[in-house]
């Protein structure tokens, strides 16, 4: 004789085919374990679709945006973290002296770069200008 206990008119991914039951939010513990599968991106798709037919679809909106801020924003925190410590590093290990640092942020500097081709107006021409403004009025 066969055992034939299990049921078998469940969808296949589905939280209730796959036996979730254990991560729901009960308690605190169960609540962290269910967050950290939805984090990890663990059929987070079926933790959103049964809480929402069971609940509200607000439940929805709320697995969504703990995807979002913990396995998008956080992971992507956490790379760049990563590789700022390797550029910073590698900076270090192949550094350049402090003139050839300076020379670099002048000549990367837009504003001194084209400082000798720019005719810069005296203070008496701007303060000229600022009292011919027809919508400002300065009283000295």
């Amino acid at each position: 004789m066969a055992n034939v206990t299990g049921n078998y008119t469940m969808v296949c991914g589905t939280y209730e085919q796959l036996e979730y039951w254990p991560n729901n939010f009960d308690d605190f513990a169960a609540a962290v374990i269910l967050l950290y599968d939805v984090m990890i991106v663990n059929n987070w798709q079926a933790f959103m679709e049964a809480y929402s037919r069971y609940t509200t679809e607000w439940s929805k909106i709320y697995f969504v945006s703990w995807w979002l801020t913990s396995s998008v924003m956080w992971v992507n925190l956490f790379v760049a973290l990563i590789l700022e410590n390797f550029i910073y590093k590698w900076d270090r290990s192949h550094s350049c002296s402090v003139t050839d640092v300076e020379r670099i942020r002048y000549e990367t500097s837009v504003q001194l770069m084209f400082k000798e081709q720019i005719q810069e107006p005296t203070e008496e021409e701007l303060l000229c200008q600022l009292h011919q403004h027809p919508h400002l009025h300065l009283d000295w």
